[in-house]
């Protein structure tokens, strides 16, 4: 049996916590995301009740209103669909989704991706949360320049209205990683 001095254990000791607590930062920053899309999409459909459709649509697409948006962090937005996967609304890029469906941003952006994305079964899925209550759904995701990593994003259905839903998200692989991702599943 190999005998360590006091200041190599110690030492590793040290370096074991750090790595626990490196851990536990990582778990608890996941789950500050987690609450912070959770309360986007139901101050969303808060406002929807209140203020109208058409007015929170508008407000989502106006890249200078802060109010569906977590201001500390540029990738909490709040994004809305139609059923049919065409997107009604979007928090980040209004410019490049609203009026277009996943699929067509795909092979508009990368075609390539054709057959590792597939837009159709993710808005299928959100959908299906949707419509059982809300949930949280896990899916492949493309960056503008077009590395796919892994997203997961809080969905609901507004009350009143059974032909959309709103969601919000976080990455849960940085687009660095580069790892394909699970095919979507959902919680």
């Amino acid at each position: 049996m190999m005998k360590l001095s006091g200041s190599v254990l110690v030492m590793m000791v040290v370096v074991m916590l750090q790595q626990a607590l490196g851990a536990v930062d990582a778990t608890s920053h996941q789950m500050q995301k987690r609450a912070m899309a959770e309360l986007l999409v139901d101050s969303t459909l808060k406002a929807i009740e209140t203020d109208g459709l058409d007015v929170v649509l508008g407000q989502i697409n106006n890249l200078n209103n802060t109010r569906f948006r977590d201001t500390n962090d540029v990738n909490g937005y709040v994004v809305a669909f139609a059923n049919n996967g065409t997107c009604l609304a979007h928090g980040q890029r209004p410019g490049d989704f609203v009026g277009r469906t996943t699929e067509d941003v795909i092979l508009a952006k990368i075609p390539e991706l054709k057959d590792k994305l597939d837009g159709w079964k993710v808005n299928t899925l959100m959908v299906e949360k949707a419509q059982a209550g809300g949930g949280w759904v896990t899916y492949n995701w493309i960056t503008p320049t077009g590395v796919v990593y892994e997203k997961t994003s809080f969905v609901k259905q507004p009350k009143d209205y059974k032909d959309m839903y709103v969601l919000s998200g976080y990455d849960v692989t940085t687009p660095e990683d580069v790892a394909p991702a699970p095919d979507p599943t959902e919680e």
